[in-house]
């Protein structure tokens, strides 16, 4: 099956301006699909421009890769035109006062501190993997408590020790973060720009200043980790989804057959402790380069064609789209929706060059973490609904 890429990329553009038309400038969905453009297309674009691309794409199906990445899009567009975005959206009330937050916050500033001090100028100089073996075992675990810990933005404004601890422990993070070569901050920050200026009513020209920075800034950090010169096809190539892509299309179903659902359960499965499974990209890395000790992350729209092929890509993003504005529309109803809002917009643009397992595994742990922190709240006996002013340095005015 043949299909011009530039076709997808042409209409999978026009859906964003759709979307802002249809929900106004306001319309976060709208964001975060421009992001999903970029990550996506960008690679196509660079290939059709003849700029470089991802090592070890199959520049024979990239018109089929581009055409799942266009029924995405297709996803995206009818979940997001069917449930609506709400135009009245404001910061939920304090109903509660969360004791353990400044202490959480204080214990994940400690630890990152104590890991960037110990390291000292080991940060300052090797390849990704040298930085992290340096930061220790401990590395991932600590960027996904940080996912959970930068989503209690609306809960932190309720005391002076939660603000201060949040905008600290903020700050350390992206220390952290800068020193390992990672970019996860760069999806928090964008996350909670999206959602600071939505229920403060601000403009939505600010989004697109900051996420123009953001990605000039996630280009430096790959370029100065050792991938390349920051150049135009740098910025187009930030993952390497159109890699996994054409690389699933090019085994499934020819040499393995379709999963039928398999990884969804084996996500699931994979949140019980002890019941730990293979990981999509190990799967990828075990097929492709088998003992290599290079990873190549994976991508939802590779997963959902594993699965079910082309048409299961366009189900998977219209029921996350769906769950997306379930949770923007609730975010002033209850603290937990808001945060589950910033929560779930982080691991969706996470997990847009990963996998359900890891989208899951962000969403239902932090849900744990934010549970934990409610048991020992103390409700409020008059509920305000402040903005708060727990929020890093960079997004506040």
């Amino acid at each position: 099956m043949t299909f011009d890429p530039w076709y997808a990329v042409l209409l999978a553009g026009l859906v964003i301006p759709v979307l802002l038309l249809v929900g106004g400038v306001r319309d976060v969905l709208a964001y975060v699909a421009a992001y999903f453009f970029l990550f996506g297309f960008g690679p196509v674009v660079s290939y059709l421009l003849g700029g470089a691309i991802y090592f070890g794409t199959n520049t024979a199906l990239i018109g089929r890769a581009a055409l799942g990445l266009l029924l995405a899009f297709a996803g995206v567009l009818a979940a997001g035109l069917l449930v609506r975005q709400r135009h009245d959206i404001a910061a939920p009330a304090t109903t509660h006062r969360f004791p353990l937050l400044p202490v959480v916050l204080a214990l994940l500033t400690l630890y990152a501190t104590t890991v960037l001090v110990l390291g000292g100028t080991s940060f300052l100089a090797g390849t990704k993997l040298d930085r992290i073996d340096v930061a220790g075992p401990g590395h991932y675990d600590y960027l996904l408590f940080e996912m959970f810990a930068c989503a209690l933005y609306y809960m932190a404004g309720g005391s002076g020790a939660g603000r201060f601890t949040y905008r600290l422990n903020f700050a350390v993070y992206v220390v952290y973060c800068l020193s390992t070569g990672e970019r996860d901050f760069v999806f928090v920050i964008f996350s909670l720009i999206l959602h600071r200026e939505l229920t403060r009513g601000g403009s939505f020209a600010r989004p697109v200043g900051y996420g123009a920075l953001l990605l000039v800034g996630a280009t430096m950090i790959f370029s100065l980790r050792g991938d390349g010169p920051a150049d135009t096809s740098q910025v187009l190539n930030q993952g390497s989804v159109l890699f996994v892509d054409t690389w699933v299309m090019t085994h499934v179903p020819s040499v393995e057959p379709f999963a039928r659902g398999a990884t969804y359960l084996h996500a699931l499965v994979n949140l019980l402790p002890g019941h730990a499974q293979p990981a999509l990209s190990q799967w990828l890395v075990d097929r492709y380069a088998p003992g290599s000790a290079s990873g190549y992350g994976f991508s939802l729209t590779g997963e959902a064609y594993l699965n079910f092929g082309l048409w299961g890509i366009p189900a998977l993003f219209a029921g996350l789209t769906a769950v997306h504005r379930l949770l923007i529309n609730r975010l002033d109803r209850a603290p937990v929706y808001a945060y589950a809002s910033v929560l779930f917009t982080v691991a969706w643009m996470y997990g847009f060059r990963g996998e359900s397992g890891s989208l899951l595994k962000t969403c239902v742990y932090g849900l744990l973490f934010y549970g934990a922190l409610r048991l020992v709240s103390v409700r409020v006996e008059e509920p305000t609904s402040e903005e708060p002013e727990a929020v890093p340095a960079c997004v506040s005015s």
